[in-house]
C-alpha cells in the first residue's frame, strides 16, 4: 500500500507540474518565492502525508517509525567522511571521462542554481539557506530513508529497495539535468542508513552536502569565484 501510494503521489506531483507549468517556471522565473514554495510544499506533503497515515494505521507512530535511532558522534563523523569520499571519487572519475574523452552523459550536468528562484535580497538568501540546508535534508531523509527505503527493502530486498528509493529521490529533484549524480548520491546515503540503521548520519551528511552546494552557488552569484575556475 505504501508503495502504491508513493507511486501515485509521484505521478500526481509530476502531472501537476506539467499541467500548471510550474516546472517551466522553475527554470525561467527569477525571484518568485510563491512558485518555489508551492513546489516544495506540495512535493513534501504529497510524499509524507500518505506515509504518515499508513504508518499510524499499522501501529504506533514514534521515532522508530521515522528511522530515528541514536548513533555515536564518532560513527556519524566516520560515515559522513566515507560517504563524501566515495561521492567525490565517483564524481572525479565520471568528470574525467567527460572532460578528457568528450563523452556527453545526459542527466549528468551541473545542477541549476536555486538562488535566483528565491530572490537576491538578504532575507531571500536567508530563507533559501534555511530551506535548502536545514528543512529539505530533514524532510527528505524522513521520507526517502526513514519511510521508503525501509519499506522497499522489506518488500524487494535491500539492493532493489535502495535503487528504487534512490530513483524516486532523484526524480523529484527538478530539473532532471542532474538526475544521475543525485541518483548516485541517493544510493550512497542509502548505504549509510543501511549500515547504521538510522537516518541521523544521513541527515548530517545531507545538510553538509547541501550547505557546500549552496555556499558555492552563493559565491558564484556574488562573483566571488568564477565558473571557469571550477572547470
Amino acid at each position: 500500500l505504501i508503495i502504491a501510494l508513493t507511486i501515485l503521489a509521484l505521478l500526481g506531483y509530476m502531472t501537476l507540474l506539467a499541467y500548471t507549468g510550474v516546472e517551466r517556471g522553475l527554470i525561467s522565473k527569477e525571484g518568485d518565492s510563491t512558485v518555489v514554495g508551492i513546489v516544495f510544499v506540495f512535493q513534501w506533503l504529497s510524499m509524507i502525508l500518505p506515509l504518515v497515515m499508513i504508518t499510524k494505521l499499522k501501529g504506533k507512530l514514534d521515532k522508530k517509525s521515522f528511522g530515528i535511532k541514536k548513533v555515536k558522534t564518532w560513527e556519524i563523523i566516520k560515515q559522513i567522511f566515507q560517504a563524501y569520499l566515495l561521492y567525490i571519487l565517483i564524481s572525479f572519475l565520471v568528470g574525467s571521462l567527460i572532460v578528457y574523452y568528450g563523452i556527453e552523459i545526459p542527466g549528468y550536468q551541473m545542477q541549476e542554481s536555486i538562488l535566483p528562484l528565491f530572490g537576491t535580497g538578504t532575507l531571500d538568501i536567508i530563507i533559501a539557506a534555511v530551506t535548502v540546508i536545514i528543512i529539505a535534508p530533514i524532510v527528505e531523509e524522513v521520507i526517502f530513508r526513514g519511510f521508503l527505503l525501509r519499506s522497499f527493502s522489506n518488500h524487494f530486498g535491500v539492493i532493489f529497495g535502495s535503487i528504487l528509493s534512490a530513483l524516486i529521490f532523484a526524480s523529484l529533484h527538478l530539473p532532471w539535468q542532474s538526475f544521475i549524480p543525485i541518483f548516485i548520491l541517493g544510493l550512497i546515503i542509502n548505504g549509510m542508513v543501511i549500515r547504521t540503521k538510522s537516518i541521523i548520519p544521513a541527515i548530517f551528511f545531507h545538510v553538509l552536502n547541501n550547505g557546500i552546494a549552496f555556499t558555492l552557488q552563493l559565491l558564484l552569484s556574488l562573483e566571488y569565484i568564477k565558473i571557469e575556475n571550477l572547470v
